[in-house]
């Protein structure tokens, strides 16, 4: 299991898209826009891999669906390269091209503790690739808890004390 991530857009694209909203120049901070989640932050653009991740965790990412688009190999065996039974843990290769808002919501359900292991492992990856190539992102990429300040699921795994 692999997972790289790549930004693929420029701080140049926020500061565009605020200083239209603003109708003046301007070139906020990258850290404290994406912590007020003003739309501009849907500038910054990511591609993200993950080889050989089971299908089921593909399954739990594909489930996240405004700003992002998925790519993952096909199961089908009936296609040039199936290697085994389609079931769960059958691996497959899923890419995203997701924008910064994507990636603050996908890890908040994603690395919560209800979510499943593997699948919080991923996106664990994702949010380490994250830290490399926009270090300013990375404080928003938390569990939902911490950023609510309570745990709103329906059987509450405790992490926040409830």
């Amino acid at each position: 299991m692999n997972v790289t991530v790549t930004r693929i857009t420029v701080k140049y694209l926020a500061d565009k898209a605020c200083s239209f909203t603003a109708n003046r120049e301007v070139h906020p901070d990258l850290g404290k826009l994406y912590k007020a989640e003003h739309s501009p932050i849907r500038t910054q653009m990511f591609w993200v891999e993950m080889t050989g991740i089971p299908t089921f965790c593909s399954v739990h990412l594909v489930r996240h669906k405004f700003g992002v688009e998925h790519f993952v190999k096909s199961n089908r065996e009936d296609l040039p390269g199936f290697t085994g039974d389609g079931g769960r843990m059958q691996p497959v290769n899923h890419a995203m091209l997701l924008n910064a808002q994507a990636l603050i919501n996908m890890a908040r359900k994603r690395l919560c503790r209800k979510t499943h292991a593997i699948t919080r492992d991923i996106m664990k990856l994702i949010c380490l690739g994250v830290l490399e190539v926009d270090p300013d992102l990375y404080p928003c990429l938390v569990p939902e808890c911490e950023y609510r300040g309570k745990c709103h699921e329906m059987k509450p795994c405790g992490r926040m004390g409830e």
